[in-house]
């Protein structure tokens, strides 16, 4: 009797990819994958140890139980997956006052009341006061920062005693993380304090993972000192959203504490380039339309070859996300068009279309999508099935091409040891 061993390098992986609420399961190659970009996570303790830990052990504030008169507690809108509901009952125990919780939105579309009930529990939504955040609002003038921003805040924020602010600390494109000044810029803060912000974004330490010398970030800082942030709460999550880090008390002890525990869990390093990279941008609520879920091309572009190719599993079921970034993705040629523009004149939205234009200049674009063929190609991108997923990798590199597989891309960052 013959024995027949066949190489590991045929069998494949299998690799779960987050597509909203549920998983799309992609058989790749051993002998394809250079990487996984698995996160070192932590398994949950007990979340209200944790929680409870932090909020009574602020770090350079002052204790909740002293704050008093109207107090402001801005919270994170629906793109955000900042578990609000688990931590604001911790919050409320400890205040003594007239409180209103404040939506955080930026530029976003308002939070209605079914949203609301979603994010904060419907208990809390019918017992607290809540408004959200728009640009319809009336705003105080707070000056002008270091760097040149005009400082406009909602006045719901500014006409109060105290200033408290909930989130959660993860990567982001541009400013290094969210969370912590976030909340304030561009959380509550008029299109004119955020577009003078974001314009800032073409600088080289604009990155994700970078704080220091990161003029986006260094700006939002700054804001939110001016503000006067009285406590900051900010956790760390693992990819089930399990809090697994707590950090509470100054604004910039929180971020930066945050930002320690991300990058123990979610940095990747990585020996060479990729040929191409299969990413998801983290399923429901990352990838519930195209505005959020193409941050994700971001955390592995640096990594993939010119000329490579990225596939980006999102199901963005409210479509594109937003009218500005779909108009003006059809107007320009070029990032560096663009650019010119946006440094003339910074607009929301279209910072969106520079980085998929500059995207798709590096890289093929591929999507899996609950989008129409018609939309996925006014982004640039070609949508495919699944299925189709290798065949077109190796058509365009080969059927050695190298892979990384990045399934929760929108927080996991990949980069070159």
């Amino acid at each position: 009797m013959k024995t027949f061993f066949i190489s590991s390098a045929f069998i494949p992986m299998e690799v779960s990819f987050p597509y909203g609420r549920k998983n799309i399961v992609i058989d790749i190659p051993e002998k394809n994958l250079l990487k996984v970009a698995e996160a070192k996570e932590k398994k949950a303790g007990n979340e209200e140890e944790i929680i409870k830990k932090a909020i009574e052990n602020p770090v350079n504030a002052k204790k909740l139980e002293k704050l008093k008169g109207k107090i402001a507690i801005v919270v994170d809108d629906k793109t955000r997956p900042c578990p609000t509901k688990k931590l604001l009952p911790y919050i409320l125990e400890k205040l003594k006052g007239e409180i209103k919780i404040i939506f955080a939105t930026g530029t976003h579309v308002p939070v209605n009341e079914k949203e609301a009930e979603e994010l904060l529990g419907k208990e809390i939504a019918n017992e607290y006061e809540w408004v959200s955040h728009s640009q319809k609002a009336k705003f105080v003038d707070y000056g002008v920062t270091n760097f040149g921003t005009p400082l406009f805040f909602n006045a719901e924020f500014a006409n109060t005693d105290a200033k408290i602010l909930i989130g959660d600390v993860e990567y982001h494109y541009f400013a290094g993380y969210g969370g912590g000044r976030k909340s304030v810029l561009p959380g509550v803060a008029a299109e004119v304090t955020i577009e003078t912000n974001h314009k800032r974004m073409f600088h080289e330490k604009s990155r994700f993972g970078i704080l220091d010398g990161n003029p986006v970030h260094e700006d939002m800082e700054e804001a939110a000192d001016i503000a006067g942030v009285d406590f900051c709460l900010n956790v760390v999550m693992n990819s089930r959203h399990e809090i697994v880090g707590a950090f509470a008390g100054d604004h910039k002890h929180a971020l930066r504490q945050g930002a320690k525990l991300v990058d123990e869990m979610y940095r990747v390093e990585i020996e060479q380039k990729a040929d191409a990279a299969i990413i998801a941008a983290d399923g429901h609520p990352h990838d519930i339309n195209l505005y959020q879920a193409m941050k994700a091309i971001q955390t592995v572009i640096d990594v993939v070859k010119e000329g490579g190719t990225i596939v980006l599993i999102a199901e963005c079921k409210e479509g594109h996300g937003s009218e500005k970034f779909y108009n003006e993705m059809e107007k320009y040629e070029s990032s560096e068009e663009i650019k010119k523009d946006l440094l003339k004149k910074f607009v929301m939205g279209k910072h969106k279309v520079y980085y998929m234009l500059k995207a798709a200049e590096k890289v093929k674009l591929y999507t899996i999508t609950d989008m129409d063929e018609e939309m996925a190609s006014h982004f640039k991108m070609e949508k495919i099935g699944e299925d189709e997923i290798l065949d077109k990798i190796y058509e365009r590199h080969g059927k050695e091409a190298k892979i990384i597989a990045s399934p929760h891309a929108t927080t996991t960052l990949v980069a070159l040891r």
